[in-house]
């Protein structure tokens, strides 16, 4: 028998007997809408989850700690992260110590800044490590610097008079509340700088807190703008970040007895290549005795409970789709019986018994595929309604189809992080679940109906 042959049977028999079939898929779609609706919510919780977690800092970030002389965070430390697998970039933080400065910029030291947070990264390591800059480039020569997003407007203009003198960032990005609280408003139109600090050269007055009247000058160059990102460092926000290296000149250049052959970090920071591979390079970082820290401690059991949601969900929509494979089997079995003669007399014309079974076996799998296509379009507009619900979408408020469209796209980004995610392979996952569902519970009927007896089966009526 051919297969377009066995279709066609295949078909006439489900179109015979219209109610029960509509019915058996209908047992079929509850089961798939049950199980990718409660996938979904539980999709929705983990993608929540992953927001909240990305807005606390780098994923893919551990901060390591010093355990005493026998692992101290040097160089040499250093270079044992970078040569752990997995691990994307090592980069060490250095701080000024027991320096005070002030810096000058403009003509005649016009604009003068007294406070920074000033540190000192490894030059190769900063795009790695993930700074982003709103303007300009990393450094490539000596005692280029890279600003702060906000680090200008710490400047002070000599020339303005008191109270105009300095621009007060917390008046434009707080407002305060009819309670009396302030809040935060990170969409507050900042007003233009005093001066633009990009390709600045600024004029760095230093001195030792143990000697304040012997003054050290060194100039500067702000070669690019970093893009605010306070998980990376404070510097980022109102800071300075100069290369080790320079950093290290300028404390040489102070205490000249110092010894700057090795370098100390306050703080080393290990990027993974991947969030799955975080766990692995922390374990080897600890196996060499430093401490470590890292979003992974939090990650990792929200992740876990993420998952047990999930299987509680699809457990309890599992439940409605094995209720409809028995469906299946029972209007197999039915279909069987009301074909008994039907079967004798193909075996009589000498059909091959795996033709016979395939012919049951594909009535059963078109239930399930049937099904589970109806039930994937009807759990994505659940979905779609259950949205909508809870962000408390007003989309009477579409002026046109197409706004209508958009905002239904908007309540389903999962940026937007919506209670319910309805990703296509779990919508493809459903519709090969219902149809293995079908074939599954079609292999009794079709195996009855092959051992039939094709005499017996001739002579009922």
């Amino acid at each position: 028998m051919k297969l377009g042959d066995m279709i066609k049977i295949c078909l006439q028999n489900l179109l015979r007997r219209k109610s029960r079939t509509i019915l058996t898929v209908l047992g079929v779609v509850v089961g798939c809408c049950a199980i990718v609706t409660m996938l979904s919510i539980g999709i929705g919780v983990q993608n929540s989850q992953e927001i909240m977690l990305q807005g606390m800092g780098d994923l893919t970030l551990i901060e390591v700690y010093g355990n005493g002389t026998k692992a101290e965070l040097n160089d040499e430390a250093l270079r044992k992260f970078e040569n752990i697998p997995y691990t994307d970039v090592a980069i060490g933080k250095t701080r000024l110590e027991n320096i005070g400065f002030d810096i000058y910029a403009g003509e005649n030291r016009r604009y003068s800044l007294s406070w920074a947070q000033v540190i000192g990264m490894n030059a190769d390591a900063m795009e790695k490590f993930g700074l982003e800059l709103v303007e300009g480039s990393f450094p490539k020569n000596d005692f280029e610097v890279l600003a702060g997003q906000k680090t200008v407007y710490n400047f002070m203009d000599t020339e303005r008079p008191d109270g105009q003198n300095r621009i007060d960032l917390w008046d434009y990005m707080y407002t305060q509340t009819p309670e009396g609280y302030y809040e935060y408003n990170p969409d507050a139109e900042l007003p233009d700088p005093f001066f633009n600090i990009l390709n600045q050269k600024l004029e760095m007055e230093l001195y030792s807190y143990e000697d304040y009247d012997n003054k050290f000058t060194q100039e500067i160059k702000i070669c690019g703008v970093l893009k605010e990102d306070q998980n990376k460092d404070y510097a980022t926000s109102e800071g300075l970040i100069f290369v080790t290296k320079d950093l290290k000149a300028i404390q040489k250049m102070v205490y000249p007895t110092s010894n700057q052959q090795k370098t100390t970090y306050d703080e080393i920071y290990v990027k993974a290549t991947d969030i799955s591979k975080v766990a692995d390079v922390e374990e080897e970082i600890k196996a060499l005795g430093y401490s470590t820290w890292s979003m992974e401690s939090i990650r990792k059991p929200l992740e876990e409970q993420a998952r047990q949601q999930q299987m509680m969900f699809g457990g309890l929509g599992a439940v409605s789709l094995f209720v409809a494979a028995l469906g299946i089997t029972n209007t197999m079995i039915m279909s069987v019986s009301e074909r008994t003669r039907e079967i004798g007399v193909m075996k009589a014309l000498g059909c091959y018994l795996g033709n016979i079974r395939a012919t049951f076996l594909m009535e059963a799998g078109f239930v399930g595929l049937i099904g589970g296509i109806i039930g994937s379009i009807i759990s994505y507009i659940i979905s779609i309604v259950i949205n909508v619900v809870s962000t408390q979408t007003d989309l009477s408020a579409a002026q046109n189809i197409q706004e209508w469209f958009g905002m239904i796209i908007g309540v389903m980004n999962p940026e937007s992080s919506p209670v319910s995610i309805v990703p296509l392979w779990l919508a493809g996952f459903a519709i090969l679940f219902s149809i293995i569902i079908g074939l599954g519970s079609g292999f009794y009927p079709a195996n009855k109906a092959v051992h039939i007896s094709a005499l017996e089966a001739i002579k009922r009526e």
